[in-house]
């Protein structure tokens, strides 16, 4: 459990801490410990209507009050664009342990308040557990919006409010038939409001360059009076619920997520790592079948982060039914040998604009039947295997082809506004790191994706396409260091670009080289290429996307939307890479090196971040330059889920054994 007290909880401090819910669904909670809102995805109802996407933000926030006729406390706090602060009581404590829970106690009472969303449900759950020590009113306002959760939320939507017994629902214009959301509660009154508040301010839209104010309708306020120990239940919904229900679903709720954790009693950074994996796992409602969100809170599913997250998810913890699912649902949407890398909010074409996705398939894949030895299952895959790779080698979407020359991967120079590896940011059209030709890592991956497709061609007895694939996988793995190695700066070039010419950039990518199961260099070169990543790259949040040498390094993610994706790639820190930094090293220098410098490591570095930004969750990215500020998403899945995964498989030492002879 990770808690606060409240001698560590300013107002200032309170505000920059946040927390994370979800549902199952795609749908999400999050705000701060003291209740302001700071970004515009901050509310406690953000459905999913089309899951896991059309997140709207329905139920905004609250604003809490105590009161014993005398002295009132006001729990929940505002924040406004003239700088105004509203009067804000500190928790006694706050703690994260199976959903965000505050403790007050204060002269007149002492109050426990927890939030959670019920598993698959378009629903949030308030409960607060009263004890007065004299006579004392809880009062909670309750303000509503109807807005993409990308939007703020302005003051042109009519609402109306209509009432039932300890129940109300909320209904626009747009919607006069079906409410926007039901409310339910076991309070004693609920008070008319029906007005708009003007002006809230979101200090991070600031910062980020958008829009940064905001109103929200309040609906009125709940009041429940407490003479003796009694409980306030507030229910807010896309499908009504009865307030009775709620003990119901706490039960279910904690029991499932305990579950989770259960094997990890005693370790909490583990079992803290482990518990928030849940939160990336959704129902695709279009396909009927699970998929991983990207992360929170602006991203939905995609294809090359949801099989990087894969292993972390679903194979160290233990879903290998969920890892299958995921897995024939990609092989599904195979275009032309390429995996979708994005499904839209629609029914729409999914996206195929990707040259590595397809590759990390296949290495998800071959640590799926590592973890598994699901025959059966590798026998549905390999017919999209097998049209993985005859479509790379005769060519596919964007010029993604083999170079027959040296049998590596190339891509065409007449695709230079695309951005299809990782590093895929624009600005105004045009990539911020443009990677046509030979990217090292996208080679990397195809090198390993041969020489996998060649044994398990010899399981399912395909001695044709094993004896293409093991052709191919010799030609491109002998020429892979030769083609990359960079003799001035001992290390390997980024991209070889279509005409020959090579980047030089000293990146993180050249390290999928080392990580990966099938060696592409000599010892030698490994030892040096490691040397070099670990002097300008590595950082206690991850490694840098650009050497600082470079003079193209930005140190920090800051400033409007084209000054971050300028700074995307160009030094800014990932902590994804921790994962392959770890396998390199367990392969490169052995099990005593993890031991000695990716132990403490990781163990500083999870002692330090989930205590910050969201907490018990894992940013999508970090500054390049000290102190290394959490940026971007709050909650990124594979960071998290690489992290987990050389937690267990390297530190912990619980990989199964290779299938074939790798190294």
């Amino acid at each position: 459990m990770l808690k606060w007290t409240q001698s560590k909880l300013t107002l200032e401090r309170a505000s920059k801490l946040e927390w994370l819910e979800t549902n199952g669904l795609g749908g999400y909670a999050s705000g701060t410990i003291s209740g302001i809102r700071t970004r515009r995805y901050h509310g406690l109802l953000i459905a999913s209507l089309r899951p896991p996407t059309q997140r709207t933000l329905l139920f905004a926030s609250v604003d809490e009050k105590v009161s014993d006729g005398v002295q009132t406390y006001s729990l929940t706090s505002h924040l406004f664009r003239d700088g105004t602060v509203a009067k804000w009581t500190p928790p006694t404590e706050f703690s994260i342990g199976w959903c965000p829970q505050w403790r007050y106690d204060l002269p007149n009472s002492s109050i426990v308040k927890r939030i959670f969303m019920p598993h698959m449900k378009n629903a949030v759950v308030i409960r607060y557990f009263v004890r007065p020590l004299q006579h004392v009113t809880l009062q909670v306002r309750l303000f509503v919006a109807w807005r993409d959760h990308h939007w703020t939320m302005q003051p042109v939507v009519p609402f109306t409010v209509k009432l039932s017994s300890r129940c109300f629902s909320v209904y626009t214009d747009h919607q006069t038939q079906t409410p926007i959301c039901h409310f339910s509660h076991n309070g004693d009154d609920f008070r008319f409001e029906c007005n708009w508040w003007h002006n809230f301010w979101l200090p991070i839209e600031t910062e980020r360059g958008l829009d940064d104010v905001e109103s929200l309708f309040c609906v009125g306020t709940i009041v429940k009076r407490f003479e003796t120990e009694g409980h306030l239940d507030i229910v807010a919904s896309v499908e009504p619920h009865d307030v009775s229900d709620v003990p119901k679903f706490e039960a279910i709720e904690k029991k499932r997520r305990e579950q989770i954790v259960s094997k990890f009693q005693g370790q909490e950074l583990l079992a803290t790592l482990w518990r928030s994996t849940d939160a990336y796992i959704a129902l695709r409602s279009s396909t009927g079948t699970r998929t991983i969100i990207a992360g929170y809170p602006w991203f939905t599913d995609w294809g090359r982060d949801a099989l990087i997250a894969l292993p972390g998810l679903t194979l160290v913890t233990g879903r290998f039914n969920l890892a299958r699912e995921i897995l024939l649902t990609f092989a599904r949407y195979l275009s032309e040998g390429v995996v979708p890398n994005f499904f839209p909010e629609s029914d729409e074409t999914p996206a195929y604009n990707t040259v590595d996705a397809t590759l990390w398939f296949v290495l998800a894949v071959y640590r799926y039947l590592r973890y598994t030895h699901d025959e059966a299952t590798l026998r549905q895959l390999w017919k999209p295997l097998s049209e993985i790779l005859d479509f790379h080698l005769r060519g596919t979407r964007y010029g993604i082809c083999v170079d027959f020359e040296d049998g590596l991967l190339i891509w065409g120079s007449e695709w230079l506004d695309e951005a299809l590896t990782w590093m895929d940011a624009k600005v105004w059209g045009k990539p911020v790191t443009p990677r046509v030709g030979k990217p090292v890592e996208v080679n990397a991956l195809w090198c390993n994706a041969l020489a996998i497709v060649a044994r398990l061609a010899k399981q399912v007895g395909d001695e044709k396409m094993g004896a293409t694939a093991a052709q191919w996988a010799e030609k491109a793995m002998r020429n892979f260091e030769r083609v990359f190695w960079n003799e001035n700066e001992n290390c390997l070039l980024d991209v070889i670009a279509p005409d020959g010419k090579p980047d030089p950039s000293v990146r993180c990518n050249q390290l999928l080289a080392l990580s990966l199961p099938f060696r592409l260099l000599s010892p030698k070169s490994e030892c040096l290429v490691l040397q070099r990543i670990e002097t300008e790259l590595l950082t206690p949040c991850g490694l840098r996307t650009l050497s600082p040498k470079d003079p193209r390094y930005i140190g920090r993610y800051v400033g409007p939307p084209h000054e971050r994706d300028f700074a995307y790639h160009q030094g800014t820190v990932w902590a994804w890479w921790f994962g392959p930094y770890a396998d390199a090293v367990a392969l490169v220098e052995g099990k005593k090196a993890v031991q000695s410098k990716v132990r403490p490591l990781l163990e500083n570095f999870l002692k330090r971040h989930l205590s910050e930004a969201c907490v018990g969750q894992v940013s999508e990215i970090f500054d390049g330059d000290e102190p290394y500020e959490p940026r971007g998403c709050f909650a990124q899945a594979w960071s998290v889920s690489e992290i987990l995964r050389v937690w267990v498989e390297r530190v912990e030492g619980w990989l199964p054994p290779p299938l074939w002879d790798e190294r």
